[in-house]
Formats: structure tokens, sequence, C-alpha cells
């Protein structure tokens, strides 16, 4: 018998969560957000068997759930027993999304939320009168060699001569810089103010989940990002590059230098965090990264 509970963030005893479930992680977002977080905990027995990262936000009195700019997935926790056939695997699986599709619906008024690539089976929450949308991400599998069409070999040799460096800091007020130029370049409009995301670095900078990448010049950072770190897997979480810069390859080498690094330290995937932006995507896919699915619940009433 599986049964649902909504607890505010906390560790799970025995359990390793994901970062987007990560309590630290989820009180920054819901603070800087104004959101309520949440963590819809699904229990066999006395057991925990899944943790899925909410935020609430109070709407005309109605228990809506949103979504943050600064958690782009709210990954699943699903934990199976390790010696279970695959098709038992299969079976326990389905049992629990379809107890947290009835938990949602009966919790919550309006519903979105970004599952990971790894949830694919989405069966259960479609059997619960729930919208399954597919969206896309780039990644790239970090034991695999990097393949650029050969535009953006020409782009990478550009960049090669221009004196770049590859090199690691945190340095929030260049970083701002370079986002607001995209946010007027491609009408990016994040839904928290610039200090708001200032704060979210500098949190978890401290805490050693995020890293700032930069590709500087004579001093001057010209391309920068964030990434989050997740165990052996690395999302990359914003992207920002100088308009001469980027003319002249600066984003096509700041990426290839960022697989390298990860590579050797051992990393094994680097998610990009979405496709929806043609331009990027055109890029990315040039580049050489893979195609990913990945799908956004929803509420049966939402459009």
């Amino acid at each position: 018998m599986l049964e649902i509970e909504l607890t505010y963030p906390k560790p799970v005893p025995n359990r390793s969560l994901n970062i987007w479930s990560n309590p630290v992680f989820m009180q920054t977002v819901a603070e800087i957000s104004n959101f309520i977080p949440w963590h819809l905990v699904c229990y066999k027995g006395t057991t925990i068997v899944a943790v899925l990262p909410l935020y609430e936000k109070k709407i005309l009195g109605c228990r809506v759930l949103k979504r943050s700019s600064l958690s782009y997935y709210q990954g699943l926790n699903l934990w199976l027993e390790e010696n279970s056939l695959p098709a038992r695997k299969l079976l326990d699986a389905l049992q629990i999304t379809m107890a947290i599709a009835r938990g949602l619906n009966s919790n919550f008024k309006r519903i979105r939320i970004n599952l990971t690539p790894e949830t694919y089976d989405i069966r259960g929450f479609l059997w619960n009168k729930m919208q399954a949308v597919p969206f896309y991400t780039f990644v790239h599998n970090l034991n695999s060699e990097l393949k650029p069409l050969p535009d953006k070999r020409r782009d990478l040799a550009q960049a090669e001569k221009q004196n770049y460096t590859f090199e690691e800091g945190l340095n929030t007020e260049e970083f701002i810089g370079l986002l607001k130029i995209l946010k007027v370049k491609k009408n990016w409009n994040p839904d928290c103010d610039y200090q708001g995301l200032v704060d979210f670095i500098r949190i978890l900078y401290r805490e050693g989940m995020l890293r700032q990448m930069n590709l500087t010049q004579q001093g001057k950072i010209v391309s920068s990002n964030l990434i989050l770190q997740d165990g052996k897997k690395v999302y990359n979480i914003y992207q920002a590059t100088e308009d001469n810069a980027l003319k002249k390859g600066a984003c096509s080498l700041h990426t290839v230098k960022l697989i390298e690094l990860l590579q050797k330290e051992g990393f094994q995937e680097l998610d990009f965090c979405g496709s929806s932006i043609p331009e990027i995507a055109r890029f990315n896919s040039a580049l050489g990264l893979q195609l990913k699915l990945f799908f956004q619940i929803r509420s049966s009433a939402m459009v």
C-alpha cells in the first residue's frame, strides 16, 4: 500500500536526494521566488520510495504548483528494490507515479512541473487525467567525443587565435552584466530580479553546489556560465557571451573547454537545460550535442 505525504524539504535518512530536491537548494529557490517549497513523499509501509520537489504559490485562494527559472527541473527521486527483476521494477515505478499523480491532483488546483529526462515513463500521470507535454534539452555524454560540424570547427579555430583563457571563478557583477545583454538580445525574462539571482548564486556557491566557469580576454570575462553538480551529472543552468566575442567563436570554445574540464574531473553527462530558443538550439546542434526528451506534467485544466 502506497501513501503520500507533503512535508517541508528535509534530508531523507539513508537516501541521496538529487540536487533539485536538496533542502538547501529548494529553500533558496523558494525564498527568492516567493514560493512555498514541498517534498511530496511516497511511502511503501514505513519506507520512503520516492520524493518529488514542488513549489507552491497561492493564487486567489487556490493551491497552484509553479516553476521557477532558478530550478529548471523538478526531478523525481525514485528508489526501487535493487535485486528486483526488470519487470517488477517497471511495475513498481508505475504504481509509484500513479500514487504521486493522485497526490498532486488531490492537493493542488493547477500543476506545472518539469521532470528530468530520466523519468520517461509518464503513464501514471496520463492515467490520472494529467497532461504530459514533450520538451527537449541538449546533453553531452562526457565519455564520448564531441563531433562539431565544419562551421563550428571554423569558429573554434578562430576562437583559438583570440588569446582567450578558460578559468573558474566567482564574479557575479560581470556575469549579471552578460545576462543583461542576453535579456535585450534574446528577449529573455527571468522570473526573479537580478539581486535575487545574485543571492541564489552566492548561497549555492558557498554550499559547494554551484560553480562559475569563465572565458576571459585580457582579464575581462567575455563568456560565462553557471553549472550545478549532481553526482556524476552536471547541469548548465545559465550561459551568456558578449556579442563581439560571440562572433569570434567564444561561445563554442567556452563549451568545448567546459566539456574537456568535466571529462578530466570524471563527470559523465552535461545537460544544457533546454533547447527552446531557436538560435541557441541550432548552435548546440551544430556543436554536436545530443537532443533528449523530457516531459512537463500539467493538470488537465491548464492551457
